[in-house]
């Protein structure tokens, strides 16, 4: 077996990315391992949602790259690119919410992402099937969307194996070890062992921790649930294609899915999820709790029958923010924050530079490196208010 350049374990969004802009640098040999299938952990059960409405300029720059990056490499593979734009609302149902999205209107304006403050009246022209009697506004860009998990998998696969000879892709080759000998990693899995120069942690919600611990790192990357529900139709009369919105206190958000839409939503109340599983329970007790405030919202979706419904897990870290980093030499850390459809692509590209150049570029280092976690809290800085509600530990 080859002595690889770099190993990346993990073949979800993150890794294939990563193992894709590397190849497209000309950046020596990359093995992927992954535990499953390309692409079916995290990757293959979300909702695909696209936002640039970051809730930092860091947020916002990896978004508006993201989309952009989706975008070329299908044009690139000659394939569809699976992104629907449809434009999206994140409306503040408070004005203490108000005030916070409208001095984010500003960062994302200087992040050079498209993006508007838009008052009820004027919401109920542009989206009347949205009952804007409940909210005090919101921000809306028009190029925001989504992408189907799908086919951002299939074409991150295709872009691993079409890009270069240099890549290799190992399905089923679960890692059990890794050691740092004589200046380059050993890498023990189920389909033999691995020598690489270099490791990257892309292990996802299920894995990042754990690789990290193989060499003495602590990767604070944990899984919680996430529920996912599609509708065949929608009500007979509403427009479709709708915008998708997303009521960030309530931790919920929709958009079109085939002819109907698909809704998500997370419970504030769950804690991290321990299993180790990516199909979790589904928790229908909270689904009932939820759906008169949805139905409110958005009536096109009151009382239709389900198509589909699944929880699975998702990643986060505690300020929502991804990691970014060689912690040690050799070794870097690579983890979404709970966005790794809506950042991918620009995570695999800044990873794949931070590896090739030797330095990270385009967002603030202080924002995404391992060592933040140590630091104490500045108070001074404002947290990312446009997320899920994602356990405080």
């Amino acid at each position: 077996m080859p002595i690889y350049d770099v190993a990346i374990v993990g073949g979800g969004n993150l890794g294939l990315w990563t193992a894709y802009r590397l190849a497209r640098r000309g950046f020596g040999r990359v093995a992927v391992l992954e535990q499953g299938w390309s692409g079916g952990g995290a990757t293959s059960r979300s909702a695909g949602v696209v936002r640039q409405q970051g809730g930092s300029e860091t947020a916002a720059k990896l978004g508006k790259l993201a989309r952009e990056l989706y975008l070329e490499l299908g044009e690139e593979l000659g394939l569809d690119s699976g992104f629907v734009e449809t434009g999206y609302y994140i409306v503040a149902e408070t004005e203490e919410e108000k005030e916070g999205f409208l001095r984010l209107v500003e960062v994302r304006r200087d992040a050079g992402v498209e993006n508007e403050w838009v008052e009820p009246e004027e919401g109920k022209k542009r989206f009347p099937d949205l009952d804007w009697d409940r909210f005090v506004g919101a921000t809306y860009s028009p190029t925001d969307g989504y992408v189907s998990p799908q086919i951002a998998a299939r074409n991150a696969t295709c872009a691993v194996f079409s890009s270069s000879d240099s890549v290799d892709l190992f399905e089923m080759c679960e890692v059990s070890r890794i050691e740092e000998r004589g200046g380059r990693y050993s890498l023990e899995t189920v389909r033999g062992t691995f020598e690489a120069e270099r490791v990257v942690d892309a292990g996802g919600p299920r894995g990042a921790r754990e690789v990290g611990a193989m060499v003495g790192v602590e990767v604070p990357v944990m899984a919680v649930r996430h529920q996912i529900v599609t509708f065949p139709t929608i009500a007979e009369g509403a427009a479709h294609p709708f915008p998708l919105f997303f009521l960030v206190g309530k931790g919920y958000y929709a958009r079109p899915e085939e002819q109907g839409a698909l809704l998500g939503m997370s419970n504030a109340s769950d804690e991290a999820d321990l299993s180790e599983r990516y199909q979790i329970d589904f928790d229908w007790g909270y689904y009932e709790k939820t759906r008169p405030d949805w139905e409110s919202a958005y009536p096109p979706l009151k009382g239709l029958p389900i198509s589909r419904a699944w929880a699975a897990s998702i990643d986060y870290t505690p300020d929502h923010l991804p990691i970014i980093d060689e912690p040690m030499e050799g070794f870097y850390v690579l983890a979404a924050g709970g966005h790794g459809m809506m950042w991918g692509p620009a995570l695999g590209e800044k990873m794949a530079g931070l590896i090739s150049e030797g330095a990270l570029s385009g967002v603030p280092k202080e924002d995404v490196e391992l060592a933040r976690f140590s630091r104490e809290k500045d108070t001074g800085k404002a947290e990312d208010m446009i997320a899920l509600p994602f356990p405080k530990k």
